[in-house]
């Protein structure tokens, strides 16, 4: 099934795919343990969702001691920290030229845990676009904080339009974050020490805006899809996230922040051939020429270093 360009699962689907029982996954997902939406009485499941909640718990299994001499040896790729859809296509595109002979993980757990698992030698690359607003700079900051004394290099992936994410009724009532305190106006929010949740929480700061007052603050999701999705069945009525969603599910788009998204990589991993193979992706002319048109990035310097 497929519903506005995004691959879904029927609740069989899902217990097939995980080889659960179908009673299992209703109490996952009412448990807000498994990422689904209900469209029209039914629950369905966005695929690449529950692919990423099978990497993520994988990943969160593997002690660190085990995972980082595997990682020096192994031909595979290990990524943790923010999603972004430009990524999940140059994994697409490195599965396609790569596999079988090696496999790409990802581990969808937020811009500071991603940082948390390069530091613990759980990945090789880190995913991230966290804002600092005492030095008014994107990531680098970060590194110096979570990996003190090693040597990490930023790697950049895109520069994203970041905005507030709004269902189109609402928009007539929504023109800036300071209508999110409105009566009746209803937020769904990303989860804590994501880059998207960070940059929130300094609008609202920056604002003098106390996030009590927001309804809807404490209800939190764990990709920009999600967001899109929420707002899409009318959970709530609006946002933060990245343009290219709401492009994707036909929703009204408020632009705030053009941010930096980047990939930090420990040097020592730099030499790695899937590491090496994963950065030729990214800087080639026909991946580039294939992901050009994809609303609300700037792709100028990806694939460069930029410290």
């Amino acid at each position: 099934m497929v519903t506005n360009n995004v691959e879904m699962m029927t609740v069989k689907e899902v217990a097939r795919f995980l080889q659960l029982n179908e009673k299992v996954v209703y109490r996952l997902v009412k448990a807000g343990r498994l990422p689904g939406t209900r469209i029209t009485g039914k629950w369905l499941f966005p695929k690449k969702l529950i692919r990423q909640w099978i990497e993520t718990h994988a990943m969160k299994e593997i002690a660190p001691d085990t995972l980082g001499p595997h990682m020096s040896s192994s031909g595979d790729l290990y990524i943790s920290g923010s999603d972004d859809m430009i990524l999940d296509q140059c994994l697409a595109t490195f599965m396609k030229e790569k596999s079988p002979e090696v496999m790409a993980f990802f581990s969808n757990i937020g811009s500071i845990n991603g940082l948390k698992a390069l530091q613990m030698g759980k990945c090789h690359i880190s995913t991230l676009h966290l804002y600092d607003p005492e030095t008014e700079r994107y990531n680098a900051p970060f590194l110096e904080r979570h990996l003190p004394g090693k040597r990490v290099l930023l790697f950049n992936l895109s520069y994203r339009h970041q905005g507030l994410i709004i269902r189109p009724k609402s928009g007539e009532i929504i023109k800036g974050v300071g209508d999110l305190t409105k009566s009746g106006i209803k937020i769904i929010n990303r989860e804590y020490g994501s880059g998207t949740r960070c940059l929130l929480d300094h609008i609202l700061s920056k604002k003098g805006i106390n996030p009590a007052l927001i309804k809807g603050y404490e209800n939190e999701v764990f990709t920009h899809l999600e967001v899109g999705l929420a707002i899409l069945r009318r959970d709530a009525d609006a946002g933060l996230g990245i343009k290219t969603v709401a492009s994707q599910l036909g929703l009204k788009f408020l632009p705030l922040y053009k941010e930096r998204y980047d990939m930090a990589i420990l040097a020592e991993y730099l030499t790695l051939n899937q590491v090496q193979d994963f950065l030729k992706i990214l800087q080639s002319d026909a991946f580039r020429s294939n992901i050009k048109a994809v609303p609300g990035y700037d792709i100028k310097d990806m694939g460069k270093m930029i410290n």
